[in-house]
């Protein structure tokens, strides 16, 4: 058992919209921010600018997120007018206006866990209520404004084979054996979420994730020999989470 360094803090707005890429008259949204948004977040808080030589490289270095749900999952339907999108329609008078179903998440609450190499860039940031670029949730019109919680060292744990951990945070299928189920939890799964950025809204690599849509705890035992990178960490307060 080794331990690791964590940095946590929350993300909460009135609306997100996480947008399912294969979804187009009605744009549906996953529940929570996909691992490519998280790392998009924390550039823009670091400054990182999409079209400099830094990004390829923060996307190439190591880290590790984990996602908590600090509030129920709770979604809403409601038509907006898309004005002046004429990339969309080849359209470049600016006339571009479309009727658009959107599903928004109301009321969303996360907390994010970090553990890597821009954990001193990001504490600094965060402590100091700092961000370079704006922040938000999905879609640029769901501001949020990061909330520093707290940075630990925690324990890396390695479960026995089939011993059953209760993890807060959601857990991408990939590494799970099986979902033990108890009475009154609502399990779900947020499928073919993308899993790495490539450049020019280009993604590789999905990945099922599954979470208790309350926000309660979720019980797994652990695949072994899973390709997916991870860590299994125990913070301070006793919580497990699962980074990755």
């Amino acid at each position: 058992m080794h331990e690791t360094q964590v940095l946590v803090f929350s993300l909460r707005g009135k609306l997100a919209h996480f947008r399912q890429p294969d979804t187009t008259v009605t744009q549906a949204t996953y529940p929570f921010p996909p691992r490519p948004t998280l790392q998009g977040l924390l550039a823009a808080i670091m400054g990182i600018d999409y079209d400099s030589r830094e990004w390829p490289r923060f996307l190439a270095g190591e880290h590790y997120l984990g996602l908590a749900l600090l509030a129920p999952v709770r979604t809403v339907c409601m038509q907006m007018s898309l004005l002046g999108k004429g990339f969309v329609s080849g359209d470049t008078t600016g006339a571009f206006n479309r009727p658009t179903v959107m599903e928004m998440l109301v009321s969303p609450h996360y907390r994010v866990y970090y553990s890597g190499e821009a954990m001193k860039a990001l504490e600094e940031k965060l402590a100091g209520h700092q961000s370079v670029f704006h922040t938000y949730l999905g879609s640029a019109f769901c501001l949020t404004f990061p909330e520093y919680d707290y940075s630990c060292t925690a324990k890396v744990i390695a479960p026995a084979e089939g011993e059953v951990v209760r993890l807060t945070s959601v857990v991408p299928r990939e590494i799970v054996a099986k979902v033990e189920i108890e009475g009154g939890a609502a399990y779900a799964a947020a499928r073919a979420m993308p899993y790495r950025h490539r450049g020019d809204r280009t993604f590789t690599g999905t990945a099922t994730v599954f979470y208790e849509t309350r926000g309660g705890p979720l019980p797994v035992t652990f695949r072994t020999g899973a390709s997916l990178p991870y860590m299994l960490v125990k913070m301070p307060s006793g919580e497990v989470v699962c980074l990755w």
